[in-house]
C-alpha cells in the first residue's frame, strides 16, 4: 500500500491532516487530527483494523483484509489480500518436525511473532519458517499467511492462515 492510500483512508475516517509515521516500522503509521494530535492504537494490534478498513475502502468490490508483509517498512509493509475465509492457525511445530527439526524460539527477536525457527538438537542447523509455505501445505495452495499480532507470544496468538478466493 502507499502513503497516498493511507492518507485517503485517514481523511475518509475524519482525520483532517491525513497520515504520518512516528517510527520506521509497519506499526508506526498514524492519522493526524485537525489539532495535530495523533491517532492511537490500543492495543497496538488495532492498527490491523485500520489497515483492513483502508483495504475495504480501496477495493470496494471484493472482500479484502490487511496482510503485513514485513515490519521493516512503513506504508509499503502492508498489502491488501483477497480474503476468502479463515483457514486456521499454522502448525509451526509440525512444519519443523516434517523437516526432521524441532521448533525453537529466539528471545532476541524484536517482534515475538518472528521468534520461531526450526533447528536440530545441537542448533548447528537453524532454518527460518516460511509461514506462507506452512499455510499452503497445511491447508491448500490457496491459503496465505497473515501475521495479526507481531507482539503475540505464541504462534497461535500471532499468525493465522486464510483462503483466497
Amino acid at each position: 500500500m502507499s502513503q497516498q492510500t493511507f492518507d485517503a483512508a485517514c481523511k475518509e475516517q475524519g482525520y483532517a491532516q491525513g497520515v504520518t509515521t512516528v517510527g520506521d516500522d509497519a506499526y508506526s503509521i498514524r492519522c493526524v487530527n485537525e489539532d495535530g494530535s495523533l491517532q492511537t492504537f490500543r492495543p497496538r494490534e488495532e492498527i490491523h483494523n485500520f489497515v483492513s478498513q483502508a483495504c475495504q475502502d480501496t477495493y470496494t468490490d471484493v472482500r479484502v483484509t490487511d496482510r503485513l508483509a514485513t515490519m521493516g517498512r512503513t506504508y509499503s509493509a502492508w498489502e491488501c489480500a483477497d480474503y476468502g475465509s479463515y483457514a486456521g492457525s499454522p502448525d509451526l511445530k509440525k512444519w519443523c518436525e516434517s523437516k526432521g527439526l524441532k521448533l525453537i524460539s529466539s528471545s532476541s527477536a524484536k517482534y515475538p511473532a518472528y521468534q520461531w525457527f526450526c533447528a536440530n538438537s545441537s542448533r548447528t542447523r537453524v532454518e527460518g519458517i516460511p509461514v506462507d509455505d506452512v499455510c499452503a501445505s497445511q491447508f491448500d495452495e490457496s491459503a496465505l499467511d497473515r501475521v495479526f499480532n507481531v507482539y503475540g507470544k505464541t504462534d497461535e496468538d500471532a499468525w493465522d492462515c486464510f483462503y483466497t478466493r
